[in-house]
């Protein structure tokens, strides 16, 4: 699932929940400090959290905001993001840290629109 803070804000508020918003952005940053979520970016540039914290990679709609999970694709074997992370690494000397790939494009539901 993805969601934004405010969207969990939004759906608690609704379940009878007295929170602020400050609230839970603080505790959406201690879970995924913890390494129970997953922070990214989604299509307008907000922060978006996910629950499955198992490497993937995402597709954003550019149009419609719609995110789905891909799985982690390989190349010659190795996952995608430990070959970036290795050739990176290789190239520059840097120590990378977990590559997070997000593609944005536009889903067949925002092309069918037009």
């Amino acid at each position: 699932m993805h969601v934004s803070a405010e969207g969990v804000y939004l759906a608690l508020k609704k379940r009878g929940e007295n929170l602020s918003l400050s609230t839970v952005y603080l505790n959406l940053n201690v879970l995924t400090e913890a390494g129970i979520i997953r922070e990214f970016t989604g299509s307008n540039g907000e922060a978006l959290y996910d629950s499955n914290i198992h490497p993937h990679h995402h597709l954003i709609c550019k149009e419609t905001g719609k995110v789905i999970d891909v799985p982690a694709l390989e190349i010659d074997g190795m996952p995608l993001g430990k070959f970036l992370k290795e050739k990176i690494e290789a190239q520059t000397g840097w120590r990378v840290e977990e590559p997070e790939i997000s593609l944005l494009g536009v889903s067949p539901d925002a092309t069918k629109h037009h």
